[in-house]
């Protein structure tokens, strides 16, 4: 498993509470450092950086402005300012190994190029650069984080001294880890460890690499209204560096329709984003949590059987008594079934790697894939899993789960049946089902119902019964 900041400095119940964005050390999250958050943000270390950004923009447009050529010395000296290098430290982007992605020498002079014909058309507000993903080949979410970071380098530093100082992460208190200037050495990246308010972070920058400029066009109006009057249906048919080549002739490079764009980009307001909408972040950190917070141990003499029925069991008592519930949730709404399987694999995971047993997901012999497989050697257990709101949970018990043992050639088989509101009858369905094969020795699949529903808080559940009694 990755490791968590807040696990490797031991400060879980302090870092959510204070809106510190919990990083993963040894690999980046997919979140980026949005520009819209930070001219909003009220995090004091932060106050002053969307106007630094501008500031910087606005001298760089002021020399392109006034340089004669692209050969003088004010050209050339925008070019030098339009260096951003890798913020490392700060664990964001795509990038799964140990160093992200930055602006190359080539990049930077095509991007300054496209900027001084742009201003010489007469536009010169510096969100120009803001919106360089939608003119500008190459320049997706990770390089705009590392440029926006780059920027505001000062204001990160000083938010992660304070915080660190606040977390009594210092060296007194941890003379295990290497420490300069109060910011701490990442162990897995050999990095400084930079921290972020979550209040800045979001997953959707302006636009990505690829077709997501599509979401920009429709959000934008003023870009929509040009992209349906000149091509309409054709759009969808364009690559996505036709597209930006397209924006950049038929916008940017027009002082009006580009003045448009600005005033509906600096009119728009951006919500602070909820981390966990982000699937990946937020299975890591829930099979985190419950791997520190509800260790089982399986005994070793256990079958695979035993061993995946008390995995259930255990996944059941945290779903039921311990607010695990709110996992299948996201904004009230039921989450996708595909991410409850992935929570259940994380946290059964890490109990197989602890006990010597083997899991695998989605396993496939030949009869489609079975959510998972537990074993030792030819041992072996397949578990299904489905939501009451599927409309195939009775199709699940009564057929898949069976195909899946029989191509398994095992006859150990749960069934976790999860009931996050469906209609009641599909439930009975599965039982009746269970009973009339039990009946007739045709060893059913073991049932495991889980009540997800969310549930009132114990002080309210007794004042309603109070309420019941009067």
């Amino acid at each position: 498993m990755s490791v968590f900041f807040s696990e490797e400095f031991n400060v879980e119940s302090k870092i959510e509470k204070m809106g510190v964005f919990d990083c993963l050390l040894d690999e980046d999250s997919n979140y980026f450092i949005n520009l819209k958050r930070l001219k909003e943000t009220q995090v004091p270390e932060f106050q002053d950086a969307y106007e630094k950004i501008n500031k910087y923009f606005r001298e760089i447009g002021l020399l392109l402005k006034t340089s004669k050529c692209k050969t003088d010395k004010m050209y050339r000296t925008a070019i030098k300012m339009f260096d951003f290098s890798e913020v490392n430290g700060i664990n964001l982007g795509f990038a799964k190994g140990k160093r992200g992605s930055g602006f190359g020498e080539k990049l930077r002079e095509q991007i300054i190029s496209d900027a001084k014909d742009i201003i010489n058309t007469g536009s010169e507000q510096p969100e120009i650069f803001h919106l360089l993903s939608l003119f500008e080949n190459d320049v997706g979410p990770d390089r705009l984080s590392d440029m926006i970071a780059r920027l505001i380098y000062d204001n990160i530093v000083e938010y992660t001294q304070n915080i660190n100082n606040k977390l009594g992460i210092i060296p007194k208190a941890y003379n295990n880890y290497k420490f300069q200037n109060g910011l701490v050495k990442n162990p897995y990246k050999k990095s400084l460890i930079l921290l972020l308010p979550i209040d800045i972070l979001h997953e959707l920058p302006i636009a990505r690499d690829w077709d997501d400029i599509d979401r920009v066009c429709r959000e934008n109006k003023a870009i929509r209204n040009e992209v349906n009057t000149l091509v309409r249906l054709e759009w969808k048919k364009f690559t996505t560096g036709y597209k930006k080549d397209y924006l950049k002739k038929n916008i940017f490079m027009k002082p009006e329709k580009l003045g448009e764009v600005i005033k509906a980009y600096n009119s728009m307001s951006i919500e602070p984003y909820n981390i966990f909408n982000n699937n990946e972040y937020f299975i890591q950190k829930v099979a985190h949590n419950y791997k520190n917070k509800f260790p089982i141990t399986i005994e070793s003499n256990k079958s695979s059987f035993e061993a995946s029925l008390e995995i259930c069991n255990h996944f059941k008592d945290l779903i039921e008594n311990n607010k695990g519930y709110e996992v299948l949730y996201i904004d009230k709404k039921p989450r996708d079934e595909k991410i409850v399987q992935c929570v259940l694999y994380m946290t059964a995971e890490y109990y197989c790697k602890a006990n010597k047993l083997d899991i695998s997901r989605e396993s496939n012999t030949g009869r489609g894939p079975v959510d998972f497989k537990i074993s030792r050697g030819v041992d072996k257990t397949v578990i299904e899993i489905k939501l009451t709101t599927n409309k195939e949970t009775v199709h699940g018990f009564e057929v898949q789960i069976e195909e899946y043992a029989k191509s398994e050639k095992t006859n150990n088989k749960i069934f976790m049946m999860i009931d996050n509101g469906g209609p009641k009858k599909r439930i009975n369905d599965v039982y009746k089902i269970y009973e009339e094969r039990k009946s007739k020795n045709k060893n059913p699949a073991e049932i495991v119902l889980i009540d997800a529903k969310p549930k009132d808080s114990a002080s309210k559940y007794k004042l309603d019964k109070a309420a019941k009694k009067n």
